[in-house]
């Protein structure tokens, strides 16, 4: 599929490599010099995250996302019925002063990968190292945006997909570090939207924990945008984050 939008602008240090939605990422084969992913462990209970880290954007990142994650990806279509799953294998690591993520597809064997040296502006990263990614404005074209929190030992991610009037696809995606791997929901996945208001519905993708997505309910010129992601990762404890558009569509603070 191809995504009509902006590209991406590093922030103040130059580089040749750019932050992108999954979406975007190069995908290339799986070669025999290519580490093997480590197979699946059992699920077990995830300890408490490490405080918010200080420093910079960069800095907070790799400290509560740099390593290894396992997980799995689903696909659902702009109606909420499961199209795609499968198992992954994600490392995030920083060599030679680039930041390199690596996701390996573990059924059918291919690899997507990302560098850049820098978050860009367009990256939206919290003290608690919960992230955004997407196009630093939008417009009247399609456009994708990834956002993920972090607890801890474990990750919840989105990436939405939005067409020129509505929603066109939605992916789930659950990850862990070894050990640690999230139970995943039972498939096939169908999720009916819930009517949160005339412009957003509101998808929820696991009931166990909790994990809500809130999307718009058909795009319409001049009128805000927005997508938020809502994790429960243990009983009081809500984890949230939004990416917001305004009626210029330019991307607002956090």
């Amino acid at each position: 599929m191809r995504s009509i939008q902006r590209p991406l602008r590093t922030n103040r240090r130059l580089s040749r490599h750019k932050a992108r939605p999954l979406e975007h990422w190069r995908t290339i084969p799986l070669s025999p010099a290519t580490p093997s992913p480590r197979s699946p462990s059992p699920h077990s209970a995830s300890p408490r995250p490490a405080a918010a880290a200080s420093g910079s954007p960069r800095e907070i990142l790799l400290t509560h996302n740099g390593g290894v994650w396992q997980g799995l990806f689903i696909r659902l279509d702009g109606q909420g019925r499961e199209r795609e799953r499968f198992d992954s294998h994600l490392d995030v690591a920083e060599r030679q002063g680039t930041i390199h993520a690596d996701l390996t597809n573990r059924s059918s064997g291919t690899v997507r990968s990302m560098q850049f040296d820098d978050p860009p502006a367009e990256m939206q990263i919290s003290p608690a190292g919960h992230w955004s990614l997407g196009p630093d404005r939008i417009g009247a074209w399609p456009w994708v945006c990834e956002l993920c929190l972090v607890w801890g030992e474990q990750r919840r991610r989105i990436v939405v997909r939005h067409g020129l009037t509505d929603l066109e696809s939605l992916v789930l995606v659950g990850e862990g570090r070894p050990g640690h791997e999230p139970t995943p929901p039972a498939a096939p996945l169908q999720v009916q939207p819930q009517i949160v208001d005339p412009h957003h519905r509101r998808w929820t993708l696991e009931q166990h924990p909790s994990v809500i997505v809130t999307t718009m309910a058909g795009r319409e010129p001049g009128l805000p945008e927005v997508v938020s992601l809502l994790w429960e990762p243990e009983p009081g404890i809500s984890l949230c984050l939004s990416r917001r558009y305004d009626q210029f569509g330019l991307l607002q603070p956090l």
